[in-house]
């Protein structure tokens, strides 16, 4: 595979691959609102370029959210969990593959493994939609990348061979979070599990509930702290990629030379 590979967190659970080309984006939020949380950072213009693949996690509304989908290019492939075509093609998007775990999807020049993911299956109290969440490895051929989504901690997380990058959920989107979600102990312990490479915090530091003030609130940047503070005590800073929303890691020699480059 030839090309210049890169990572682009775009935010929140919002992920861009660009891999020799081929472009692959997670659980796209794009926009500046998002029911009722504002975004309080900008959509970087690379997100929403064209892209080949979008891969969903579970269809919790700031994961699957379809006036962001439907920002997307309207050929782009949908992979998503089993039970959540009929949301997405009630919307009018049709190329749609539903998944379950221990599924493995050939697109492109991508190998694509669905694993699993620990958080709550239905898309709100005002859906019928129930679909198992999942996290993706996506296999380039000479690295594999995760991509949680959205979980907790879960057995399974030390069969996950050979993860070269991490993406890990570490807060949600509130001064808060519930169960079915990682924080910054439980994702350093997630961290500890797979064993990767490089870890790459996300799900924070991009949406909050709206308020009617421009300032982030004082909350906003505490996970990424917490989470650095709890890396470094555990002795793993040199895997840490700390990426700000629209931020590049660029992805160098496959793994047997210098792995990474961050941006």
């Amino acid at each position: 595979m030839t090309g210049a590979d890169e990572i682009t967190w775009v935010g929140h659970a919002t992920v861009l691959f660009d891999i020799g080309g081929y472009r692959v984006i997670t659980d796209p939020a794009l926009t500046r609102r998002v029911a009722h949380l504002r975004r309080r950072c900008p959509v970087p213009d690379r997100a929403v370029a064209d892209v080949d693949l979008v891969l969903l996690s579970h269809t919790h509304m700031d994961h699957l959210h379809l006036p962001s989908l439907h920002r997307v290019r309207p050929t782009a492939h949908i992979i998503t969990p089993d039970g959540s075509a009929p949301l997405l093609r009630a919307a009018g998007l049709s190329d749609i593959t539903e998944v379950v775990v221990g599924d493995r999807i050939h697109r492109g020049p991508l190998t694509i493994e669905v694993v699993p993911a620990a958080h709550s299956p239905g898309r709100g109290p005002h859906s019928r939609i129930n679909a198992q969440p999942v996290g993706y490895v996506v296999d380039t051929g000479t690295r594999r990348l995760y991509f949680a989504g959205d979980t907790d901690l879960f057995p399974a997380m030390e069969d996950l061979a050979a993860i070269d990058v991490a993406l890990l959920p570490i807060w949600g989107w509130g001064s808060t979070i519930g169960n079915g979600h990682l924080d910054p102990g439980r994702a350093t312990e997630a961290s500890r599990l797979i064993r990767p490479q490089l870890v790459v915090p996300m799900h924070w530091g991009t949406y909050a509930p709206e308020d009617g003030r421009r300032r982030r609130p004082p909350w906003f940047d505490d996970p990424i702290e917490s989470f650095q503070s709890e890396f470094g005590a555990a002795g793993e800073l040199e895997r840490l990629r700390i990426v700000e929303p629209g931020g590049v890691l660029l992805l160098g020699p496959p793994p047997d030379d210098e792995p990474l480059e961050r941006l």
